[in-house]
């Protein structure tokens, strides 16, 4: 028996909503189990920019230093993008998961976490594009709305949060799963 594809999404206050539910939701619509974790202390639900609150399943110090996953992603918005820049837990779990060639992601303004923690630089990328100048020339920045290289996908903005979430797809379950919750959510490029 195949075992389920598995996805963990980070949290901080101040999100970017729709890069958050756009993503989830097309995973678990296709088979992906994925889970939630705040990078809080504790277990209150997590503000978005649009003060959308989201309630995590886990912190992120709860995760074992063991248990990995086949992709690691967060949405974007400055704030939380920052959260996720400073925060060593996700800096370790990126570079664990990276280091085990696992899908590593993040749209809008947090590929800046990649560029903090020295995750692929020289690999192609891309994000919002007030902030490619805080990625510092340590990678090839592309302006195409998902940015696939290697282990690595990263995205521009709330617009692209759609295709970023079918691309994660694709990568984890392939394209006729992809393809078939494309169709059923109406969704055409």
């Amino acid at each position: 028996m195949i075992s389920a594809k598995r996805a963990l999404v980070c949290l901080a206050p101040g999100f970017e909503e729709i890069e958050f539910t756009a993503p989830v939701d097309i995973l678990r619509r296709g088979g992906v189990d994925v889970k939630i974790a705040s990078i809080l202390d504790d277990m209150s639900p997590v503000e978005g920019r649009t003060t959308i609150k989201i309630s995590p399943e886990c912190l992120l110090s709860e995760i074992s230093e063991n248990e990995l996953f086949d992709l690691v992603f967060v949405p974007g918005g400055l704030k939380a993008a920052e959260s996720f820049a400073a925060s060593k837990a996700i800096g370790d779990i990126y570079t664990r998961h990276n280091n085990q060639n696992k899908l590593v992601a993040a749209i809008c303004a947090s590929p800046i976490l990649l560029n903090e923690h020295k995750i692929n630089h020289g690999r192609r990328i891309t994000c919002y594009p007030a902030l490619a100048v805080r990625l510092d020339g340590n990678y090839k920045y592309s302006t195409d709305s998902v940015v696939v290289d290697g282990n690595m996908v990263t995205s521009r903005g709330p617009g692209t949060a759609f295709d970023f979430g079918l691309k994660l797809l694709e990568l984890l379950q392939g394209a006729e799963t992809k393809d078939e919750v494309a169709k059923a959510m109406l969704y055409t490029s």
